[in-house]
């Protein structure tokens, strides 16, 4: 399934709804009061919700998504247009979002950085989550803005020490992230050749964590190391960024296991993996007003997203 939240107007409470085909979207909790003539628990309130339901909540989730595509419920308000719904991030309201640096041998070949025996993790706040189709603000405290397409693990369970082998289960599923950095802010020392690094600032400005469209679950992608990825910018040719998952140098299975060594990972929580090499840092093309952001990933989905200036 790809699961989303969305509201269908700025009144409107959060729906859980799976994507159907072309522009259309299930609202499972219609459906789900359509089919069974009773209130939809509130599971199907949004992703962050049915999650927090666990195993329980996501086979009613594919119970009611399949009556639907089966056309069992005939009932036309179970279908809503995409173009007139606005998205929600797909991931826990208040997640963990733990990003790993470096894992692309062809971005640590780019920079020079040699391999690290385990992962390096830095944190973003969860209400930096910006969703698709939502404007990203180019911050005035930044010149050099730049973004770095990942995948996204969402985890779907409660877990901590969690071993390589059982790593996957613990995976709910996937989605398409961009990691914001705003490279003028990065220095902690005035020496350039200086290593250290300002990773708050660095990271963490408005609107630093793009995430979605959806949450694509685990069984859809069997293989997450086979999946292309590409960033574009609408108003130019060119690719920014493209890439596979097969470069990833520390797999999804050794990141759940090192993020949940100490730290307990809850549904929802967001491991982003890294990203594949030629950022705009490197090549000195730094996001501005006007342009429209669009970071795909094979078998997910594409994330768009139009930079506005902060006024």
């Amino acid at each position: 399934m790809k699961l989303l939240t969305f509201t269908t107007d700025q009144h409107s409470a959060q729906k859980l709804g799976t994507h159907f085909e072309g522009n259309s979207v299930i609202d499972l909790a219609r459906a789900y009061e359509v089919y069974h003539s009773a209130e939809a628990p509130d599971w199907f309130d949004s992703v962050s919700k049915l999650l927090k339901g666990g195993d329980k909540a996501m086979d009613l989730a594919r119970e009611v998504d399949a009556l639907a595509r089966g056309k069992t419920i005939d009932d036309d308000s179970v279908f809503v247009d995409m173009d007139k719904i606005t998205f929600h991030p797909p991931a826990g309201d208040s997640a963990k979002i733990l990003c790993v640096t470096m894992n692309y041998s062809s971005h640590a070949q780019a920079s020079g950085t040699k391999q690290s025996e385990e992962p390096y993790f830095f944190i973003k706040m969860p209400t930096l989550m910006t969703a698709h189709g939502a404007p990203i603000c180019h911050s005035k405290t930044s010149q050099k803005h730049d973004s770095e397409i990942e995948l996204a693990v969402i985890i779907g369970k409660r877990g901590k020490y969690i071993s390589r082998e059982d790593a996957f289960d613990y995976v709910a599923g996937y989605a398409v992230i961009n990691d914001f950095s705003f490279r003028d802010r990065r220095a902690l020392s005035e020496d350039p050749n200086s290593a250290r690094l300002h990773w708050f600032t660095l990271k963490n400005l408005d609107n630093a964590a793009p995430i979605g469209p959806w949450l694509v679950t685990r069984d859809e992608i069997p293989d997450p190391y086979d999946l292309e990825i590409s960033l574009t910018l609408d108003n130019e040719p060119e690719l920014k960024q493209s890439g596979s998952t097969e470069g990833m140098m520390h797999r999804i299975e050794d990141l759940v296991m090192h993020a949940s060594n100490g730290l307990t990972l809850e549904p929802g929580d967001v491991i982003a993996t890294g990203t594949p090499h030629e950022v705009a840092f490197g090549q000195q093309r730094f996001l501005q007003d006007g342009d429209i952001l669009r970071a795909e990933i094979s078998k997910i989905g594409a994330l768009v997203n139009p930079i506005r200036s902060e006024v």
